[in-house]
């Protein structure tokens, strides 16, 4: 297993495809086994390094995506690689699963304060809110977006620093979907 260098992300992709499809329908003991056999893989892995900023990358897309079959899975996957690697490795993973849940509270928050939609300027609005520096998105790219959509990421942007005076805001276009 360790002769391929392509290994670690091999088993990563494999990883994302279980964490999707994989677990769908499936008891909680037999989602447990799943990932128990996962996760006994991984620690053959003389890659897990190059496993761990794979599966980091697949993670980011399932969150944002919403494509996850289960959030419990999810958090047992990461339970189980932080008794494997120590807090340190997985701290990044665990923000950003935890940076999903703060992300629908805020949200939820500027939804309310608009009377509970999430319609402005007549254009139906979602956004994600990520640490930076633990997910694996850090390049902001220069995007000219058209005005409609600028006057939303400004009634955001307003309304974000309102509540988090001493937060910086930037925004990733090239990740989003309209």
């Amino acid at each position: 297993m360790n002769e391929c260098d392509k290994t670690p992300h091999f088993i990563a992709f494999y990883t994302d495809n279980e964490q999707k499809k994989g677990l769908k329908q499936l008891s909680e003991g037999e989602v447990e086994a799943r990932i128990d056999a996962i996760v006994r893989l991984f620690c053959c892995l003389h890659g897990r390094d190059t496993f761990i900023a794979t599966y980091t990358l697949c993670l980011a897309q399932r969150l944002l995506n919403k494509t996850s079959a289960s959030n419990e899975a999810e958090e047992l996957m990461i339970k189980k690689l932080q008794v494997e690697c120590g807090h340190n490795t997985v701290n990044k993973i665990k923000t950003m699963f935890e940076d999903m849940i703060k992300s629908q509270q805020v949200v939820k928050a500027f939804r309310e304060k608009r009377n509970g939609s999430n319609i402005v300027d007549g254009v139906e609005f979602s956004t994600e809110i990520l640490t930076s520096g633990h997910w694996p998105y850090q390049d902001v790219p220069k995007c000219n977006i058209p005005r409609s959509l600028l006057q939303i990421k400004d009634t955001f942007t307003n309304f974000y620093k309102n509540k988090f005076a001493n937060r910086e805001i930037k925004w990733l276009f090239n990740h989003g979907s309209v």
